[in-house]
């Protein structure tokens, strides 16, 4: 007799009956996917969906939500909006851009100071009560991480946040200057790595370009840019290689218009605003190494519905929806218009009960700093 042969005793002589083993594996009858397919599934999904539910449906799901090459992935479909900040309190709200309307939703953090700035779902923020303590802060993981303090004695300084893409290392950069001097200075440090502040050679830059330290300061692609409609120049340093740049501004401003620079996406871009002719020239900068503005918009301000004739005072804020919308001020601090320049439509909205702090181009993300 063998194995898995059983004996029938009923009859009289030797008859044999086949039964399964019960050591062989049972089939599940649940399809599986290609890990792949899974990867480029999840990779659309909203990143608080991710966070909150997907990642705990099978260590499979897990390990892909927590990959780094996920997380870069899941960047570049995410839909930016704006973290718009009321002005007593320091909470948050995340405005998200539809057609014709706005959705404001609380952001779930607890932030102690005004918002310096965004990169790629990062908050930088400067403690409540010590403005020599620093921190960057992903809202959806709560992870949040400190800067080293600041060593170098300074009278003014100023902050931003770019990442480092081929590594994902966010570097947190300082402009500086003392009570003696005119000069400033510029340092480094890697966000949740570093342990002390590196110092930038910027003197290669001419002089008036370091005088540019002063003006406007944020991020976009890698570079960390310094730009002010009273110089006919701009600064952009490189995070990853630590190399300055310098070149012309696209426009230069006059008595009849006035230069703002803003982040588009992972480009930079300068809305040249026209008051008389009432039209808005959108230039845009992908890579400061090759110096190429190219003209992107020209905005027909009497042209938009609803006419915003009357308002005489308007500015440019942010792009959101991927760079499809512009966000810009009207008339007073808490009434904005959201200008698509694709399709042409744009709608007038209201924020924060009219205690609107600031606004910053944002969206939930699932970076993280090395632990």
């Amino acid at each position: 007799m063998t194995a898995g042969e059983v004996p029938n005793e009923r009859v009289g002589r030797a008859k044999c009956k086949l039964v399964y083993c019960s050591n062989k594996k049972k089939r599940s009858n649940t399809p599986s996917l290609p890990e792949e397919i899974i990867f480029y599934i999840l990779v659309w999904l909203p990143a608080d969906i991710l966070y909150n539910s997907m990642r705990y449906v099978c260590r499979q799901w897990y390990k892909i939500i927590r990959d780094p090459l996920f997380v870069k992935e899941h960047l570049l479909r995410s839909t930016t909006g704006l973290l718009i900040q009321e002005h007593s309190s320091c909470a948050a709200q995340f405005g998200k851009f539809g057609e014709m309307n706005t959705t404001e939703t609380k952001v779930n953090f607890n932030f102690p100071n005004e918002l310096l700035a965004t990169c790629d779902g990062l908050v930088l923020f400067m403690d409540g009560y010590d403005d020599k303590e620093v921190y960057a802060a992903n809202p959806l993981t709560k992870q949040r991480v400190a800067a080293p303090r600041f060593c170098f004695p300074s009278f003014h300084f100023d902050l931003s946040l770019a990442c480092a893409y081929s590594t994902m290392e966010y570097k947190l950069v300082c402009t500086y200057r003392s009570k003696k001097s005119e000069v400033y200075h510029c340092a480094m440090v890697t966000m949740g790595k570093g342990y002390a502040w590196k110092p930038l050679n910027c003197q290669k830059l001419s002089d008036p370009c370091r005088q540019i330290f002063r003006g406007y300061m944020f991020s976009a692609g890698g570079f960390i840019y310094w730009a002010n409609d009273s110089f006919p120049c701009v600064v952009a340093l490189d995070v990853e290689s630590e190399v300055f740049y310098e070149f012309p501004s696209p426009a230069f401003g006059t008595e009849d218009s006035t230069i703002y620079y803003v982040r588009k996406g992972k480009s930079m871009s300068c809305v040249v605003v026209h008051y008389y002719k009432r039209t808005w020239d959108v230039w845009v900068l992908s890579d400061p190494r090759s110096h190429g503005w190219r003209k992107l918009h020209e905005i027909d301000l009497d042209a938009q519905k609803p006419r915003i004739r009357r308002w005489r005072v308007i500015w440019p804020i942010a792009w959101v929806s991927n760079g499809d919308v512009l966000v810009s001020g009207i008339g007073c601090k808490s009434r904005y218009i959201a200008m698509n320049v694709k399709t042409g439509k744009n709608f007038t909205f209201n924020s924060m009960e009219h205690y609107c702090g600031g606004m910053h181009e944002f969206a939930y993300s699932l970076v993280s700093f090395p632990v």
